[in-house]
């Protein structure tokens, strides 16, 4: 079962009004909140490639992105394991899978702690742009499409590279904080400007048991699923799809999530 699960993909789909109240899981019929939504995001993280976890593995990724259509795709890092055991006769293909995601409001990135291991760092970086990333250090970016705006803060990982904890906020109807490291929350000033905050790093634990939870440094205090910090900031945490240290998973499927935002967000800011 523990080698069976890491081949496993847990498809999850929320919509997220304004005011955060209630988060809704709608993956068992998220086709009929379709008109209620304008924008969908999905969120791809921790694929710690590898000559174990080869691009291959991902196809049933690209598959559910092909399906649902999103209008933007983000990943939180750790593209790679380890950077000195990459097999490089993977890499082109690598570059391939990930040009077969696509998205019309583009693709964007940051950098995970694996993805600094042995010097990784520009191997990384590259793979991603060739891949058709766009990888946010400590930067912000804007997007929109005929019916909302959007921004988009990237960190810096907290770990390995240069975090920044401040963003400005601006005019655009949602914003967005993507981090390696779900603890960096801590850290990061005016934390409620943000109406949703995406993660990874944590793998859920990876293997979870009724008397075992594994923590590691940088979620530690954010560990897994959905957090709501203060009254309209919602921190959401994938489980990744890839392992790290063992190639097993149990309780803890990889995970592809899907955000549909809701419509008119300025009246739904106003709901009590």
């Amino acid at each position: 079962m523990v080698f069976i699960e890491p081949r496993r993909l847990n498809e999850k789909h929320y919509f997220i009004k304004k005011n955060k109240k209630k988060v809704l899981d709608i993956s068992n019929a998220f086709d009929l909140y379709e008109n209620d939504s304008n924008i969908v995001i999905c969120h791809l993280s921790d694929f710690h490639f590898s000559r174990y976890f080869k691009p291959q593995r991902i196809n049933r990724v690209i598959r559910s992105i092909m399906d649902i259509a999103p209008d933007l795709i983000v990943f939180t890092g750790d593209l790679i394991d380890n950077y000195e055991k990459w097999p490089h006769k993977e890499t082109q293909r690598l570059v391939e899978k990930l040009n077969r995601m696509t998205a019309p409001m583009g693709k964007i990135a940051v950098l995970g702690n694996h993805d600094y291991r042995s010097e990784g760092y520009y191997f990384v970086k590259t793979v991603l742009s060739e891949g058709g990333f766009t990888v946010l250090e400590n930067e912000e970016i804007f997007g929109s499409n005929d019916e909302v705006s959007i921004n988009i803060a990237g960190m810096d990982d907290c770990l390995s590279g240069n975090p920044k904890f401040s963003f400005e906020r601006t005019l655009a109807q949602w914003h967005l904080l993507l981090v390696h490291e779900p603890d960096g929350v801590l850290d990061t000033e005016n934390i409620q400007n943000f109406d949703l905050i995406l993660a990874g790093h944590s793998h859920g634990g990876q293997v979870r048991l009724p008397f075992l939870f594994y923590k590691i440094k940088g979620s530690i205090t954010y560990t897994h699923g959905l957090y709501l910090l203060g009254k309209k900031t919602l921190l959401s945490i994938s489980n990744g799809i890839g392992t790290s240290l063992f190639p097993i998973r149990f309780r803890v499927p990889p995970e592809l999530i899907y955000y549909h935002l809701a419509k008119k967000p300025a009246e739904v800011e106003q709901e009590k």
